[in-house]
């Protein structure tokens, strides 16, 4: 759970689903399907699950960048350890 969220769940529960959703449409999710058929408000789980659920998404996006970086050291390591080999 991310810092940001964890601020907003220790707001008030009237002001905290109004900033949920603003968190979630902001990360691109969607509100659809998350209201209680009988009080018709919003259920808090199912929002806080769809945010934790993109924040995971939007962390893991960012894990081709730390493995091409990898790659590319692996590349360097190998030939500097050819040139040495050589010379």
């Amino acid at each position: 759970m991310s810092r940001k969220l964890k601020n907003i769940m220790a707001l008030r529960k009237e002001d905290r689903g109004v900033e949920l959703k603003k968190y979630l449409i902001s990360l691109g999710g969607t509100t659809t399907r998350s209201l209680n058929a009988e009080t018709g408000r919003t259920v808090e789980d199912i929002i806080v699950s769809r945010i934790i659920k993109l924040e995971r998404a939007h962390r893991e996006e960012k894990l081709w960048i730390i493995a091409l970086l990898s790659a590319i050291a692996i590349i360097l390591s190998a030939l500097a350890a050819w040139f040495a080999v050589i010379k």
